[in-house]
């Protein structure tokens, strides 16, 4: 399903059924697509920068410029991710808890 095998990115429901048969592969989609139904397209979030007001933008940071202040100014709310933020000393002591933004 890529260039290098020659083969193209499937179109229908359908024809990702029978290359999933083809493989072996015990994986199905959605019974309740038919076989000639297009395969659905799922938004992946976000916005375009357009979309938000011009005072939401951060401003622009110089290529090669030192990232860590900007980053860890909000640390994430994640608990996993603290307390990797703080073993890479990213975060000061004692700041590898839970918190975060969690408005």
């Amino acid at each position: 399903m890529t260039a290098e095998s020659g083969m193209s990115a499937p179109r229908t429901v359908g024809e990702v059924r029978r290359r999933l048969a083809e493989i072996g592969n015990p994986w199905t989609p959605d019974p309740s697509l038919a076989d000639d139904a297009p395969l659905p397209v799922y938004h992946r979030g976000g916005q375009h920068e357009h979309e938000l007001p011009h005072s939401r933008l951060p401003e622009p940071v110089d290529p090669g410029s030192d990232l860590t202040e900007l980053i860890t100014a909000v640390p994430p709310s994640n608990v996993f991710l603290r307390a990797r933020w703080a073993e890479l000393g990213l975060l000061p002591a004692g700041q590898n808890g839970t918190g975060g933004d969690r408005s």
